[in-house]
């Protein structure tokens, strides 16, 4: 976090380089051996993470044909449809959902709570050219970088204008993000249409057969504490711990 002097925050920055990540991992429990079930415990990790920090706009799934009694992927079949997208039907105007894969099937949905992920994610699940009599369809990895973001208060000083607006250092430039406000807390968006890259943070869950390894990327210095996770990304990742999964060291990369 850029603090100015008298521990306030001076500015809010991009990373592009050497973002620190966030890892948590999870193996299955038992009873829970089905994709649909490593779903679940994904989708479960991600909404935990992110309570009162920060909401997916969309969320992205690559599928594979997965052998039914071990769960890894196969050779052969390969699902025609690889990669999905679930997303909000309007999104805010000034982020653009990004397309990580090609050939993306697109659905969309009013409001993307766990309910709402799951029935998409059981419906993805459910094609039925993976199924063969040794395999099925699993998924392989589950990604969101459209993202609104819950700004901490120490930030607040920097907003500007009547409408409200977050300068945000980049590349030696300033963005400007429009600011919501919305039950007495300030609120982000990102990427922005204009300029790709620029979401404040990103997650990705990669399943290998029911073990589950999280990434958090945390791609603003409002997050970013002494080349590590601010207090309030330590939080988020602490809550993980109740839904079984193990923290492991941060990195940068």
């Amino acid at each position: 976090m850029d603090e100015g002097h008298g521990g306030g925050v001076s500015e809010v920055s991009i990373r592009f380089e050497a973002r620190p990540h966030a890892y948590a991992e999870l193996v299955a429990p038992d009873g829970v051996d089905d994709q649909l079930g490593f779903a679940a415990l994904a989708v479960d990790a991600l909404l935990a993470l992110g309570d009162g920090l920060f909401e997916p706009l969309a969320v992205h799934v690559e599928v594979a044909c997965c052998d039914a009694e071990f769960g890894y992927p196969l050779r052969e079949p390969r699902p025609t449809a690889r990669f999905h997208q679930l997303c909000l039907t309007t999104p805010p105007e000034t982020v653009a959902i990004p397309d990580i894969w090609n050939e993306l099937l697109v659905a969309r949905r009013e409001r993307l709570d766990r309910a709402v992920i799951l029935d998409w994610f059981g419906a993805v699940l459910a094609q039925p050219e993976c199924s063969v009599p040794d395999g099925g369809t699993g998924w392989t990895e589950l990604d969101v970088e459209a993202i609104r973001v819950r700004l901490p208060e120490a930030t607040s000083a920097l907003v500007e204008g009547d409408g409200g607006e977050l300068p945000v250092s980049c590349n030696g430039g300033v963005l400007r993000y429009p600011v919501e406000r919305s039950a007495d807390a300030l609120w982000v968006a990102g990427p922005l249409a204009w300029y790709s890259g620029t979401s404040p943070l990103q997650v990705r869950i990669v399943n290998e057969a029911g073990y589950l390894t999280l990434d958090l990327s945390l791609n603003w210095s409002t997050w970013i504490q002494d080349d590590g996770p601010s207090p309030a990304a330590e939080a988020a990742m602490r809550r993980l711990s109740p839904l079984g999964w193990d923290l492991l060291p941060t990195d940068l990369s």
